[in-house]
């Protein structure tokens, strides 16, 4: 049998052509879907309010009170009431018998008018039935001990006639009188930040799994040395914060931020200072309002808001970096008429002449001490003369300045901006900057999907 033969493939010309063709389109084909699309955006005003989030830890000037004996405690003053120096605080008697008579002496007194009236009374049932739901029924052992506190709470003069007759009934050695080292409110709780600085406070501090503490109320036992009532000594206190690097670095600049709080919203101005201690970094807010607001908090939920900025929204995918030259402002010289910018340009020729040349560089940007030049106008190895000597600058020192494409002419023009403010995903800058962008304009969303003076349409 014959072998068959192989057909070969004879390339002419036309099939040359055709797989050139072929191959170009498929290379636009696959490029147009993988290249990245130019998107334009429109140019809009925002305001931005850089907030931070923290639990801070609340330390506060004052007075630590402790039982001097092991008993029963009563308090004679209600908790987040003021108290005035040397004001009664509470009594302390080993088998709480003496409270009874302590009652007794109060209630005979209600008729003179020299106890709270029933308003009081009412007044703090009323709030507590306002809040109240089957959900948080514990309050209701809250209410039961204010309620006890509010019917003791004595002016000062009846409180000294109610302890003279007890001491007289009983004598002086069956209880303990404490009164208020100074003029502050009155708190009946002991924590682990007992007599602790904002110095002494740790990372470990802010873990509140690890916080313990004791609330007391009228009636309790407490043991010898316990701490039963503390007294704010001023309007001043402290909450320390946690910080992460990125905020310290941002905030260590600031003397004075506006502080919020979660819990009611409440606002107000607050001193700041950051500490790096070791690896860790810590914010701390001086305040002196608001410290009988929240006395009975030791951990809060803050808001720290920095000054609001207000200007043009930019997209950050849209800011592009460029080089310029940075020119001395004393090369800057006047034009025949005084009014119009320029530079002195010093040439010299191959016969060792020199000419002074006046040019009219654009200014992108100037500053007291600098003006800022675009290379591609100036050029290579330019030398300027100064008008007031016979100093030179050789124009080669380059710094990098910020700016977007704008579109409104049909092609990427380069224009500067001024950031006032960013976040993760655009920035606020200043309006009506020389060579900059204005509201409304068209810019490139994303810069790196085109090259400068690139015609779009």
């Amino acid at each position: 049998m014959a072998k068959k033969r192989k057909r070969r493939i004879r390339w002419n010309i036309g099939m040359i052509v055709f797989l050139v063709i072929f191959i170009y389109v498929m290379i636009n084909i696959v490029s147009f879907f993988i290249k990245k699309k130019l998107t334009v955006y429109r140019v809009t005003k925002d305001e931005m309010t850089t907030t931070f989030s923290f639990t801070g830890i609340a330390l506060r000037d004052e007075k630590l009170l402790k039982a001097s004996q092991n008993g029963y405690i009563t308090y004679y003053v209600e908790e987040g009431k003021r108290v005035r120096k040397s004001g009664t605080l509470y009594i302390l008697d080993k088998d709480g018998k003496v409270q009874e008579t302590f009652a007794d002496q109060a209630e005979a007194l209600r008729g003179k008018g020299e106890t709270l009236d029933d308003e009081e009374i009412q007044k703090k049932v009323t709030e507590f039935q306002s809040i109240y739901s089957d959900g948080s029924f514990s309050d209701v052992y809250d209410l039961k001990y204010d309620l006890k506190n509010t019917i003791l709470n004595l002016n000062e003069d009846s409180m000294k006639e109610v302890i003279d007759a007890v001491s007289k009934k009983l004598g002086e050695d069956a209880f303990h009188t404490e009164t208020s080292p100074a003029s502050g409110a009155a708190a009946f709780y002991s924590d682990s930040f007992d007599g602790k600085t904002a110095d002494d406070i740790t990372d470990a501090d802010f873990d509140q799994e690890n916080y313990r503490a004791v609330r007391y109320n009228s009636s309790d036992q407490v043991k010898k040395g316990n701490v039963v009532c503390r007294v704010t000594n001023s309007e001043n206190w402290t909450i320390v914060v946690p910080l992460e690097k990125s905020q310290y670095d941002f905030l260590q600049d600031k003397d004075s931020v506006t502080v919020k709080f979660q819990s009611d919203q409440e606002k107000t101005t607050a001193d700041l200072k950051v500490k790096k201690k070791g690896n860790s970094y810590f914010g701390y807010l001086s305040l002196d309002d608001y410290v009988v607001r929240y006395l009975d908090e030791r951990y809060l939920d803050i808001d720290i808001t920095l000054d609001s900025h207000e200007g043009l929204k930019i997209p950050n995918s849209a800011v592009v970096k460029k080089k310029f030259y940075q020119v001395p402002a004393e090369y800057i010289s006047k034009g025949n008429d005084g009014k119009e910018e320029g530079f002195s340009v010093r040439t010299t020729d191959d016969k060792g002449e020199v000419k002074v040349e006046q040019k009219n560089f654009t200014i992108y940007k100037k500053t007291k001490k600098y003006c800022y030049l675009d290379p591609e106008e100036v050029g290579e190895d330019v030398v300027l003369q100064s008008m007031d000597s016979d100093d030179t600058y050789l124009v080669e020192k380059t710094k990098t300045l910020e700016g977007v494409y704008c579109t409104n002419q049909g092609y990427a023009d380069f224009r500067l901006i001024e950031k006032t403010a960013q976040k993760d995903d655009y920035c606020i800058v200043e309006e009506n900057t020389d060579h900059g962008i204005s509201l409304y304009d068209f810019i490139v969303l994303d810069s790196s999907t085109i090259k400068e003076n690139q015609i779009i349409y």
